[in-house]
């Protein structure tokens, strides 16, 4: 099911300019427990989403498009602005089994930011970050996939259903151009 939805949305495929190894230059210390680590995560993706909103109004966004073959995301607005970013896969959410599968496990997709965080938990003795299938529910989640965007230093986190009912994919975004048409 998830070869099936990255290659519905083009992420197998799709090469980008967002780090893989993170470039946390001056950023505070990480800690090396989950539920530290996890609530450092929560809080970090919360303050970048409030930010996001103020600076560009991400949670007015009309419409989303992910372009496969550009690495790219873009927000569409009412008043003709786009937002995009370079965009990488971070993991999806599958609400059937209610599990969370990181990105650097899609066999069809490149490893990208995601590989951070296993590389960090790896290295730090994170057992609840090192295996790629994580049982979690919706709001955990979030905070989990979050750990991309600390740990990789990425602007952003962005979740979207790929169909009603359907997984949730969690992609993680670089640094964000505007442009009006």
């Amino acid at each position: 099911m998830f070869k099936t939805i990255l290659s519905t949305l083009g992420l197998a495929t799709a090469a980008t300019a967002v780090p893989a190894e993170g470039g946390r230059t001056g950023a505070p210390e990480l800690p090396t427990d989950y539920e530290t680590l996890l609530t450092m995560a929560g809080n970090h993706v919360a303050a970048q989403q409030s930010a996001h909103s103020g600076a560009w109004r991400m949670d007015e966004a009309r419409r989303f498009d992910v372009d496969p073959a550009a690495g790219r995301i873009s927000w569409f607005f009412d008043d003709g602005t786009e937002a995009s970013a370079p965009v990488q896969l971070v993991g999806t959410w599958n609400p059937q089994d209610e599990t969370f599968l990181w990105g650097w496990d899609h066999p069809s997709a490149p490893p990208g930011t995601a590989q951070a965080v296993k590389n960090y938990a790896d290295a730090n003795g994170i057992a609840g970050l090192q295996t790629s299938q994580i049982a979690c529910d919706f709001d955990a989640c979030w905070r989990i996939a979050g750990t991309a965007s600390l740990i990789g230093d990425l602007q952003g986190l962005y979740r979207f259903e790929e169909s009603p009912g359907g997984a949730w994919v969690y992609v993680g975004f670089a640094d964000v151009t505007l442009k009006k048409s």
